[in-house]
């Protein structure tokens, strides 16, 4: 009973003491100038606050950047995507552009089967312009990167007027047909000859075959129109 008391005793002191000293520090601080004790308030609240900042705040600012971080990155995926979609449309837009031209392309190029037609209309074009057809040469075809370039010389005799006709049909032809290298002769000036073979012509007949189809092994040119 009597240690009881004693240690009750000595708890009573001891916080006795401590609340003491306590009023003892405040006596103090009060007596210290104002602007000591202001200076003292401010240490301590900074000290408060820095505490608080560093056990509280830190995590959410960390959280914070880590969040801005994600939505920049996300927001130049947006970006990056966005200007995907614009090359695609690009893309496709130049893409049908492309098929048209190639649409058009296959209108007025033949394919390696017509070839031989195509030269049949040339040489129709020159027997009902009344000239007549003396020499047709196939020469050798030209790669491009779309078409393939077949020349075809030729020979015929006529009139002017027979070979301005000509030349007026082949520029109405469905196919593409290019003349080029004419060469034109006085041939006959007297008697019969003079009104149906008084020049002689030479030239290239070239037509551009489209080359979805290669040219395996041209067709031997038709007989000429006699």
């Amino acid at each position: 009973m009597r240690v009881f008391a004693a240690a009750h005793f000595g708890a009573r002191h001891t916080g006795s003491t401590g609340w003491s000293k306590l009023m003892a520090d405040l006596k103090d601080f009060k007596k210290l100038k104002w602007y000591y004790q202001v200076l003292a308030v401010a240490v301590v609240c900074g000290a408060l606050l820095f505490v608080l900042w560093y056990m509280y705040l830190t995590p959410i600012q960390a959280e914070i950047e880590t969040k801005q971080k994600s939505l920049a990155d996300l927001q130049a995926t947006i970006v990056k995507s966005q200007q995907q979609q614009k090359m695609l449309a690009q893309l496709k837009k130049e893409s049908l552009e492309l098929e048209a031209r190639l649409d058009m392309l296959k209108i007025v190029l033949p394919l390696a089967k017509e070839t031989d037609d195509v030269l049949r209309a040339v040489q129709r074009s020159a027997s009902t312009s009344a000239l007549r057809i003396l020499r047709v040469d196939p020469r050798p075809t030209i790669d491009h990167e779309v078409y393939i370039e077949w020349p075809i010389n030729m020979e015929v005799v006529g009139t002017y007027h027979n070979i301005g006709a000509f030349l007026d049909k082949i520029r109405t032809l469905p196919r593409i047909v290019n003349i080029t290298a004419l060469r034109v002769q006085g041939r006959a000036s007297e008697g019969d000859a003079a009104f149906t073979s008084s020049v002689g012509a030479t030239y290239t007949a070239t037509t551009f075959v489209y080359r979805e189809e290669q040219i395996a092994s041209a067709a031997p040119p038709p007989t000429p129109v006699k």
